[in-house]
């Protein structure tokens, strides 16, 4: 199969790879669509992490083959993938803290090498552990939309830590590429001031639900978190 392998810094080449293949409790599946970008094109430029890999964990597609011991997915099921998958009965799960539980600190997709989520292949193997974080997409959304099932999933858990009431009003400093989060609080019924310095990202958050758009807040900010920052606080 065809996969875009990461192999050093701004070293990311076109090679073909053996499809993985899969155990008793896993899956394969064909992935069509794929949302991360930002985050590869920083780790690979920068390093942060040891080559070989094949990149790409917002991931959607269609299961080709299943294990003999999986019963809950079949062939042809459209389906969103999480490539974290907390155990839920650990000592941090308990407590909430999630990113903390040693089962989701690993990665449960991977197209070979070291797993880092696989997207940028024709195929992945979808492991055991992350098997409860599979999740079908309905006939009505397509691939792009269940790829992007794992970053807005989230954007909910920072919105719900907030414990909003419909009316609240919400200051989203910054829209970068999470432009989802206005439109994720409008949902709520809160009003939205989406701040930020560059106009683009001020329309597609005036598109997503802000309210109130304010680039002089922005300059405000910046000068005030400037002066703190010279100060060392």
């Amino acid at each position: 199969m065809r996969a875009v392998v990461y192999r050093g810094v701004n070293d990311l080449r076109v090679e073909t790879v053996p499809v993985p293949r899969i155990k008793p409790m896993s899956c394969l599946s064909k992935s069509p669509s794929v949302a991360s970008v930002r985050p590869i094109l920083r780790r690979s430029s920068t390093g942060t992490v040891p080559p070989p890999r094949i990149f790409g964990h917002e991931t959607a597609g269609t299961i080709v083959k299943v294990g003999a011991r999986v019963k809950s997915f079949k062939v042809g099921q459209r389906v969103a993938l999480h490539h974290h998958v907390p155990c839920l009965d650990c000592h941090a799960c308990r407590h909430r803290a999630f990113a903390q539980c040693a089962q989701y600190k690993r990665t449960g997709i991977t197209a070979g090498f070291e797993p880092a989520g696989g997207g940028y292949a024709e195929y992945v193997r979808v492991m055991s552990f992350v098997l409860p974080g599979v999740v079908g997409i309905p006939n009505r959304n397509s691939f792009a939309e269940g790829a992007m099932l794992e970053p807005v999933n989230t954007v909910l858990k920072a919105i719900n830590r907030l414990s909003l009431l419909q009316g609240d009003s919400v200051l989203v400093i910054g829209q970068t590429h999470r432009i989802d989060v206005p439109r994720l609080l409008a949902l709520r019924g809160t009003e939205v001031v989406a701040s930020d310095l560059l106009a683009v990202r001020l329309k597609l958050a005036r598109e997503m639900g802000a309210r109130w758009r304010s680039k002089a807040m922005t300059d405000a900010l910046r000068r005030r978190f400037s002066c703190h920052a010279w100060r060392g606080t």
